[in-house]
């Protein structure tokens, strides 16, 4: 069995991403990044200062990373077990894709 620590770890990656506008956000950025905050909100539908609050919670937990380009900030997907399972779910060459929700 898996430490109690690592189990508290998963269940904290599960409930960011238990929210459908971090979770479709993250799928934004693994697609299009780097992006910016402004081409997130757009892309998403959702305002700049909801999509600027979950980015910060996805930073927090390593999920995605920043980098500047002149006075933008982009947004990248870091490597991180919870990107690299949507990356297998979003190939549609994958495995996965069979079982992906719809």
């Amino acid at each position: 069995m898996s430490h109690p620590r690592q189990v508290i770890g998963w269940a904290a990656w599960f409930a960011v991403l238990g929210d459908p506008s971090r979770l479709m956000l993250l799928v934004l950025i693994a697609q299009d990044g780097p992006i910016s905050v402004s081409d997130l909100a757009a892309a998403s539908g959702l305002k700049a200062t909801t999509v600027s609050h979950s980015l910060r919670l996805l930073r927090v937990h390593d999920m995605v990373r920043t980098e500047r380009d002149g006075h933008t900030v982009l947004y990248r997907s870091t490597p991180h077990p919870v990107t690299d399972l949507l990356d297998r779910v979003m190939d549609p060459a994958g495995p996965d894709h069979e079982n992906a929700p719809r």
